[in-house]
Order: C-alpha cells, then structure tokens, then sequence
C-alpha cells in the first residue's frame, strides 16, 4: 500500500501541469501539501528510481477517500455525441 500511494504522489506530480484540478483533489485527499520539491520529483526519481518508495514517509495519514471524477450520465453521453460527434451521428 505505502508504495501504490508514493507512485499515486509521482503521478500527480508529473500530471500536474496537464490536468492540475486531478491532482489538487488527490493532494487533498492524502493530505499533502504542495511543495517545491513536487517540481524536482521527477529529476529525483530518475537519479534515484528507489526514491519512489520514500516520497510519503511512513506512517503519513490520508484523508477520507471521495470521488475524483463525476459519473457520466448516459443522457450527458447522448447529447455530447450529438452535439460534437460530427454529421455522421
């Protein structure tokens, strides 16, 4: 478990600048705070890979897991489709 959350943590970090609402939610959720080391994370990593397992000490507490995403409802799909899924629709 300690390592799925250190590689969700690397994740968010290398995400960040493409879909930063993501990781913000994440962030909050296992409780951390946003640092400057979330800029050098991947430089870290990929001096040290084993670095990997000790990006979130021991023993750090997450919060209460929520949904990341909303649910997409089938009538939402639909009208998505329609409205941007071209003329062969």
């Amino acid at each position: 478990m300690h390592t799925a959350i250190n590689v969700l943590y690397f994740l968010c970090a290398i995400l960040e600048p493409f879909i930063p609402s993501f990781s913000a939610k994440v962030y909050e959720q296992m409780a951390i705070t946003r640092t400057a080391r979330h800029e050098l994370i991947l430089q870290e990593i990929r001096n040290n890979f084993e670095a990997i397992t000790t990006i979130v000490p021991t023993g750090h507490t997450i919060g209460t897991p929520e949904p990341i995403f909303r649910e997409i409802k089938e009538a939402e799909g639909i009208a998505w489709k329609k409205q941007f899924g071209g003329k062969d629709q």
